[in-house]
Parts: structure tokens; sequence; C-alpha cells
């Protein structure tokens, strides 16, 4: 098994738990670990909230220590609410990476001017990142994207890799592409050719075409993100692949239980009323793609459970035949 060293250290493998908000919570990273991802990372938690001192972003902060390494992931467009928030994030022992995100598409975080919308402002992010380095009490890395409308992910790379960063995730799109058409792997790849530092490729990277991405990106990590929702699994199956073993197919049975796992954990981290409207955003993707009779019913009738009872009964009651 290949494996990645970030800042002297090593993670078991190159698969990685990308973050992704109102998912990546203490449960589902303990559901990327369980099946093998080799570094999970929370959500993107914003230091402006931090700054007001937001108690429910406070509470997204990690509160224990992780079954793997965590890359705690920032985002903000000021340097007086991201150096506090690294300040406040330096205070937290259960984290490994401090990474800031020049990643998100998402129309609500450009108009904050974060997220992506930063990669305009190439000059003033070195700055940022060169201060943030010198402040965190942790290694920084990044992810970013190619560049707001055209490519200009080298010339970034290289900027971020002289302000100090230890490793770089790179989504192979603009922010003008969001996540439709072709992720251009060649582009992650020139990238890989111009820094030192890690490069881990990020964008549509199935079992299917992994090892053309790995040819084409010679990235030394991987990141899956919204393909683990509803399926923590997926991190064995690339693992088992690499190793030359054969993927289990998904089935109903695994995918219940994987389901019922995780409703437990969120039930845990967040409460009952809370958690169980959480899962509802996962319900769906646990049990697409499987092929048996009516699993729509099931699928439908997931999404207007309010309890861990109710999940409870709407299982129940498709396995019985008696959802109509």
């Amino acid at each position: 098994m290949k494996t990645l060293t970030i800042a002297g250290l090593e993670l078991k493998n190159r698969y990685i738990q990308g973050p992704l908000a109102g998912y990546t919570t203490w449960a589902m990273r303990k559901m990327a670990y369980r099946y093998g991802a080799g570094m999970a990372y929370t959500e993107m938690t914003s230091c402006n909230a931090l700054f007001y001192h937001n108690k429910k972003t406070e509470d997204m902060l990690p509160r224990e220590k992780e079954d793997g390494p965590l890359a705690l992931q920032l985002f903000g467009s000021d340097d007086e609410s991201v150096l506090y928030g690294v300040k406040v994030a330096s205070e937290d022992p259960y984290y490994d990476f401090l990474d800031f995100n020049l990643g998100c598409p998402a129309k609500k975080v450009l108009k904050q001017k974060a997220g992506s919308a930063l990669l305009d402002y190439p000059e003033f992010v070195y700055y940022l990142i060169r201060k943030m380095v010198s402040a965190s009490s942790r290694p920084v890395v990044v992810k970013i994207r190619l560049g707001v409308k055209e490519n200009h992910g080298v010339e970034l790379a290289k900027g971020l890799e002289a302000a100090g960063v230890k490793a770089i995730a790179v989504h192979g799109r603009t922010t003008k592409e969001g996540f439709t058409g072709p992720v251009h792997y060649d582009a992650i790849g020139e990238i890989k050719k111009a820094v030192s530092v890690p490069i881990i490729a990020n964008g549509n990277i199935t079992l299917d075409n992994l090892s053309e991405v790995e040819r084409i990106t010679g990235a030394d990590g991987f990141m899956i993100a919204r393909d683990a929702i509803g399926y923590p699994k997926i991190f064995e199956d690339f693992r088992m692949k690499e190793e030359g073993k054969p993927v289990r197919e998904r089935t109903y049975g695994e995918q219940k239980e994987c389901f019922l796992e995780h409703l437990d954990l969120l039930i845990r981290e967040k409460g009952e009323k809370e958690g169980c409207t959480l899962i509802r955003g996962m319900a769906c993707a646990y049990f697409k793609g499987l092929d048996i009779p009516n699993i729509r019913l099931l699928r439908n009738a997931l999404v207007s459970c309010s309890s861990r009872e109710d999940y409870l009964q709407a299982l129940e009651s498709f396995e019985t035949g008696r959802l109509n």
C-alpha cells in the first residue's frame, strides 16, 4: 500500500475524505476512518463566525482525538478574522493540519469574497498564507481550484508553496465550472510538475478512473468527497483495488448497517433531533443504486423521518413489504 507523507506525518494510504459543508462532521469522519481513509477534513469553519464567538461554529471544532490524521479547514476573506481563527484553532489539540479553503464555489461563500473567490487576488492570498504559517501551531495546507474563470493553477501553486504551505489539494476545475463538465486532470499534472510539496488530486475520482488519474496527474494523494456521502466503504474499495483484491458489491444489508451506525454516531454527536435531521441529507444516498424492487419507496420514506424510531420503522416497513 502506497503512503503519503505531509510535513513529516506519514498517512497510512493516499485516500482522503474531503471536506463537505453540512456533512463531514465528527460522525462522518469516524465512518471514513472506520473504512480506511488515510486522512479526513472537517467541514469548512468560518473565521468570521469564530471572530464573533458564534457558538454553533465553535462547536464544529474537533473535541477529541480522532481515529486518524485530521485537517481542520478554515475559510474567510480578511486577515483580521482569519488570523483570529488561526489563533482559536491553534489552541485545539485535536487536529494535525490547518487547511485554508481556496476552492469552494458556493455562491454564499463567494459573496463573502471567500473560498475560491480569493483566487482572483493572489498577492493577498500569498500574504495571508504567510501570516497563517507564522501564526499556526500546525502545518498549513490548502485546497484550491485552478482559478476563478481561467486556469492559473501553476502560478497559484508556486506562490502558495513559496508562502509556506506543506501540501496542496487541487480540484481540477475553475470556480466558473463548478461541479459540471470534465475535470482537467492534465492541469493538476502540470501543477505537480511545478512544485515540490505533495499534490492531492480532487474531482470525480472513481475506482474506474483512478489508474488513469494517477497516470495523468502524478498526484501524491487522492481526495474523495461527494462520492463518500452514503458510502463510507468507498475508502475500503480504493484500498482493496490498489492491493489487487476484488471489491465487494454494495448490498442492502451492509448499507443498512452503515446507515444505522452513522445515524447513531450523529445522535451521539448532535442529539437525536438534530442528528435525525442531518442524516436525511444522506439517507437516500445510502440506498441509491441498489438493484432492489421498490427501493425508491424506502428512499421516499426516509426523508420524512424525524426520530431514530421513525428510521427503524421505515426500514422494517420496507423489509416486510408494508411501504406503498
